[in-house]
């Protein structure tokens, strides 16, 4: 099935930004009643102007795959306990012109992730698992809005497959492997200080935990699944072994720092106690 019809036939809910409820409809309606993205209703409104019935879906639920290869190799067991649905796409423009389907999936956290998110959301067995082609994935940050632009006239003047448009993107913001991994390690770092920082005193720190634990999920997979689709490394570094190579990309996905969900759990409840 197309992508188009998959998120066209979701159920749609009525809208409250304050809620963050799912919402799937007409872009136009959203830009009307919502509070939540108005920062970037001058984007919607530009693409818009180039095709006037893109339709929006917020707050996508995508499920998380464990039986795939590459999510039992990165091993990180508690990503199999976040609750289902916990990984969404905050937005996704669709749209059909003709024969043609096409799907912008927008995340609101980093490029590496949003990857991540794609790789997720298209691998065997999955809901979008026939549609990897048609859909190209971004980060709806300010800076990125000019770029988000150039990519959706690019999709609409059909010229050039979307594959070919993510990789531009994907040299331009995410490198080398190694530069990417080395970025990896880095945001990873910086998610779990942030998460230990937040939990201290929290009563309420699910939601805390949970994201800390998805975000890195999300990067390692990216990294995993970045390197393995590289046939640069393939040829060049490791002699055409495919064997080889998914065993150098464990070992950089291993790189990346991880904090379990208990461990982040017992070190809010020690900082309690010290403080008390």
């Amino acid at each position: 099935m197309a992508v188009y019809k998959i998120i066209n036939e979701k159920d749609s809910g009525l809208f409250h930004a304050s809620t963050n409820h799912f919402y799937n409809g007409f872009l136009t309606e959203f830009v009307d009643n919502d509070s939540e993205y108005t920062e970037f209703h001058t984007l919607f409104n530009r693409l818009l102007a180039v095709k006037n019935d893109l339709r929006i879906c917020v707050d996508l639920p995508v499920k998380i795959n464990h039986k795939t290869i590459s999510n039992q190799i990165i091993r990180y067991k508690d990503s199999f306990k976040l609750p289902e649905g916990y990984l969404r796409v905050p937005v996704m423009l669709y749209w059909q012109d003709g024969e043609q389907e096409r799907a912008l999936a927008l995340l609101t956290s980093t490029y590496i992730e949003a990857k991540g998110c794609y790789y997720c959301m298209t691998e065997p067995d999955t809901e979008f698992s026939e549609c990897r082609n048609e859909i190209l994935t971004m980060c709806l940050k300010e800076k990125y809005t000019e770029d988000i632009f150039k990519a959706f006239n690019e999709m609409i003047e059909g010229k050039r497959a979307v594959g070919a448009i993510q990789r531009y993107y994907d040299h331009r913001y995410l490198g080398t492997v190694d530069e990417m991994k080395d970025e990896c390690v880095r945001l990873s770092n910086e998610i779990f200080e942030d998460a230990k920082n937040k939990v201290v005193g929290l009563e309420e720190r699910n939601d805390v935990i949970y994201n800390a634990i998805l975000r890195a999920f999300l990067i390692k997979k990216a990294l995993y699944v970045q390197y393995m689709m590289s046939k640069d490394l393939l040829t060049n570094r490791h002699e055409g072994d495919v064997k080889k190579q998914r065993q150098f990309a464990k070992a950089y996905a291993d790189e990346v720092p991880i904090v379990s969900l208990s461990a982040l759990w017992r070190y809010g409840n020690e900082e309690v106690r010290e403080a008390e």
